[in-house]
């Protein structure tokens, strides 16, 4: 394993039913130091992991070299297990429908965070800099338009399963606007977020909630990423939405938000569960899409576990340094 001892370990309940999940917080080296030298911006990175019935979780090798890379490049990382993986509540569903819930609890989980550390380090910057967002406050749809200096940027990423789950997942819109309710299991992981950032910091940090519909965007990592027929088979519903308790949010079209979004798929031409034919067909479609952000990258000799993952390691490092190339990790 190359990932350090996690710096943070808690749990979270799932907006889907409240079952506790399991989840961890890796700071880079630059955070150490965090105070002395604010960042100019938060980047933080999701990575989700694959099935759990068939031994998926967030200790899995592809998740520890994804984070690790990740990690090495300036991203604060954060990993779950989906319910039915390690010591999380429940067992994995047949729809998909509970896990996209964890994933939006996780996802609402970092957003909060990491607006919550990017206040405390600089609670007067954001006023400072010029603001391309829109008048909701969130990134400007255009994908021709990308802030060079967001307050907060979130790779939702995922391994295999763990991919398919986060390109599936609902807007980041609906997750501000959800997150800024008291729905179910949201105060508690406001709150669960609060924590966590006081850890982080050696200063008290203001107990508001955050504001996060300051200017946020996001970005897709997909690694060996499923498609039809598996993702209908792992996926065995009709209607794509996430629904809760009080409220039934939508969930968009996948190929909207990989083309309208800057994203990254690495998969192997020896993937056993996905053709490199299907891969590159798939592939071809959303990079073709009205001012797509979509890549792919097709690596020969690798299969869908990654046993050699030197060049992938290769085009992710490329892809994460694109960002921001004129600033340090």
């Amino acid at each position: 394993m190359e990932l350090q001892t996690p710096t943070f370990s808690f749990t979270i309940p799932s907006v889907h039913d409240g079952r506790k999940l399991q989840c961890r917080i890796f700071l880079p080296a630059r955070y150490q130091n965090i105070q002395s030298h604010p960042p100019s911006q938060i980047r933080g990175a999701i990575v989700a992991h694959p099935y759990a019935p068939l031994g998926g979780s967030y200790d899995d090798p592809v998740v520890d070299f994804v984070s690790h890379e990740l990690l090495v490049a300036g991203f604060i990382v954060g990993t779950f297990n989906f319910r039915g993986a390690g010591d999380s509540e429940g067992r994995t569903s047949w729809t998909s429908k509970p896990e996209i819930g964890d994933f939006v609890s996780f996802y609402g989980f970092m957003l909060n965070y990491l607006h919550r550390l990017k206040h405390a380090l600089a609670p007067n910057q954001s006023a400072a800099e010029p603001c391309t967002s829109t008048p909701g406050g969130l990134e400007d749809p255009s994908p021709d338009i990308t802030p060079s200096h967001p307050d907060v940027h979130l790779i939702l990423g995922g391994y295999s399963y763990g991919s398919m789950i986060a390109s599936h997942v609902p807007s980041l819109e609906v997750v501000v606007d959800l997150f800024q309710t008291s729905d179910t299991s949201i105060p508690e992981i406001r709150e669960t977020a609060y924590r966590v950032a006081i850890s982080s910091l050696d200063h008290p940090i203001s107990p508001t909630d955050p504001d996060l519909s300051a200017l946020t965007t996001i970005s897709y990592l997909l690694v060996s990423p499923l498609l039809p027929p598996i993702t209908h088979l792992l996926m065995i519903y009709t209607s794509v939405c996430l629904k809760l308790p009080s409220r039934t949010l939508p969930c968009p079209d996948p190929a909207d938000q990989l083309s309208r979004h800057r994203t990254l798929a690495l998969a192997g031409n020896q993937d056993s569960f996905v053709s490199a034919a299907k891969l590159e067909r798939w592939s071809d479609e959303l990079s073709h899409m009205p001012g797509s952000q979509f890549q792919f990258r097709m690596i020969d000799g690798a299969d869908h576990f990654w046993r050699r993952n030197e060049r992938a390691r290769l085009f992710l490092r490329a892809w994460l340094e694109s960002f921001w190339p004129n600033q340090d990790p």
